[in-house]
């Protein structure tokens, strides 16, 4: 009777103290990356013949929602930033900043007459956004915002601390951002500055010497050891004789495994390139096609694939995929 009563009242303390961590989690803000279950939970944006729309993980639910390009996700998917052409004398060469409120259909720009080189990316609260842009002299540079407009900044430039051309801009898990300049990888401080650089070979292994600055580097959201990259592979014979040029991949890379000990999580006959993580951590969306779609009029599609290479599912049409969770998910 005794060992009952004493098992009880662990059990009892031990629940207790469950309680109390999760609620000074919750107080802290420990957690910034709303609940999710499955695909379905995730909310995508992406781009398709000049407007941008979105859809659920599994590829339904689908809304046109505005006329832009290259669309950037808030973590809760609530807010959208993405570019239009400019106002200003040269609108084919310059891009304005726009914010899409999803939940009221609101939308203003925030910064105008812009030489962008990348999608936005957000911090994981939502307070700014980020892209790769273009100086007067063509030179490359990360710029920083906070989502009403103000605050510009730019934490590296092309040429600060031996960067090269800048590529291929991502967020991490940290709020830090992620780019590459074809020979090193860095991770920036959006106050300015950079944190680490690691030589690409140290990621890519022999793959490092085909880079491209379309090749794209994501850290994954529950796991900052992890990400997933893009590279050039050989393509299928059918593919070879349509496209005329390498095809693309993705692989997993973990930085505990060892340098250059990647695994590739796409098949031969699928071209595969910008990944995005789920906000779990679980899954990767990406742009792509199958080899049999080689030759097809509208290219480019939205699929999925989970963490370690299985899974994967055809979701969409449409290019420039960012992801959201949570909130709008109920839209």
């Amino acid at each position: 009777m005794r060992r009952s009563v004493s098992s009880c009242a662990a059990v009892i303390v031990l629940v207790f103290c469950l309680f109390a961590l999760m609620a000074h989690a919750a107080s802290d803000g420990i957690s910034k990356v709303p609940q999710v279950v499955g695909a379905a939970d995730d909310v995508l944006v992406y781009e398709r013949q000049g407007w941008i729309w979105s859809c659920d993980g599994e590829g339904g639910n689908q809304k046109r929602l505005i006329q832009g390009a290259r669309p950037g996700s808030s973590a809760d998917g609530r807010l959208i930033a993405f570019f239009r052409p400019s106002e200003t004398k040269n609108p084919e060469e310059m891009s304005d900043l726009w914010i899409y409120d999803a939940k009221s259909a609101a939308e203003r720009k925030i910064a105008s007459a812009l030489f962008v080189a990348s999608s936005p990316v957000w911090s994981g609260q939502g307070a700014w956004v980020a892209f790769l842009a273009r100086d007067a002299r063509s030179l490359t540079r990360i710029v920083v915002l906070a989502a009403d407009g103000s605050g510009l900044r730019v934490p590296l430039r092309e040429g600060d601390e031996g960067a090269g051309f800048l590529c291929a801009l991502s967020i991490t898990p940290e709020d830090s951002l992620l780019v590459h300049d074809m020979s090193k990888a860095y991770w920036v401080d959006p106050a300015g500055g950079v944190l680490k650089s690691v030589p690409l070979e140290k990621i890519m292994g022999s793959r490092a010497t085909g880079v491209t600055s379309s090749d794209t580097f994501s850290v994954c959201p529950a796991d900052e050891t992890v990400l997933v990259f893009s590279h050039a592979v050989p393509g299928t014979a059918r593919f070879e004789k349509i496209m005329h040029e390498p095809s693309s991949a993705l692989s997993l890379h973990d930085s505990w495994v060892g340098v250059g000990k990647n695994m590739q999580i796409t098949p031969q006959d699928v071209t595969a390139f910008d990944p995005v993580w789920s906000r779990d951590g679980k899954r990767i969306y990406f742009i792509g096609y199958k080899d049999t779609q080689a030759a097809d009029a509208e290219l480019f599609r939205v699929l999925r694939v989970d963490r370690f290479g299985s899974g994967l599912k055809e979701l969409v049409p449409g290019e420039g995929v960012a992801v959201g969770a949570g909130s709008a998910g109920a839209r």
